[in-house]
């Protein structure tokens, strides 16, 4: 008897699972192959008498412990990874080099609203923190998380700036 399972990344579109079980048997040779992929979806819905509005469906990351809407769909950019990026912008010297630096990196990543949070301040310029936040909303996973960002802000009129962009943003 012979028993082989594999699992595919779930980042390409949910988990796949693959069991393949042979038995040989005197005279007997039987194979048996099962596949299970896992997808997820959620539902949304309003109150009276208007009922669901649309089915989402979702595959790839889910943030564990989060169910709001979602920005990215891919793993969002890992604690290692992450803190090796913020060394690499902190060892610039101005607020330019660090933005461009910033947004090369999230460019090419999925990120949580925390870490585009923590990007926000290793700026000093509040303009700069506005830009950033805004680049990087489009690129977050947890989009519905991004009211956090609004402690790295000075002036409110930055807070409404940033509301007025994410409330039109357009995927």
């Amino acid at each position: 008897m012979n028993v082989g399972i594999n699992v595919n990344d779930p980042m390409n579109g949910g988990a796949n699972i693959n069991m393949n079980i042979n038995v040989n048997e005197t005279g007997m040779n039987t194979q048996t192959q099962s596949t299970t992929t896992t997808t997820y979806s959620s539902t949304t819905t309003t109150s009276g008498n208007v009922g669901t509005v649309g089915t989402v469906q979702q595959s790839g990351y889910v943030m564990p412990g989060y169910n709001g809407n979602v920005g990215c769909n891919g793993y969002p950019m890992s604690e290692s990874r992450f803190n090796e990026v913020v060394q690499s912008i902190e060892a610039k010297s101005f607020d330019d080099s660090k933005l461009t630096m910033a947004k090369q990196v999230i460019n090419t990543n999925c990120m949580t609203s925390s870490q585009v949070k923590r990007l926000m301040l290793l700026f000093s310029f509040e303009d700069t923190r506005l830009d950033l936040a805004k680049y990087a909303y489009g690129y977050t996973h947890d989009i519905g998380n991004y009211y956090q960002l609004n402690d790295a802000f000075t002036f409110e009129s930055s807070i409404e700036e940033l509301n007025t962009y994410t409330s039109g943003f357009r995927r």
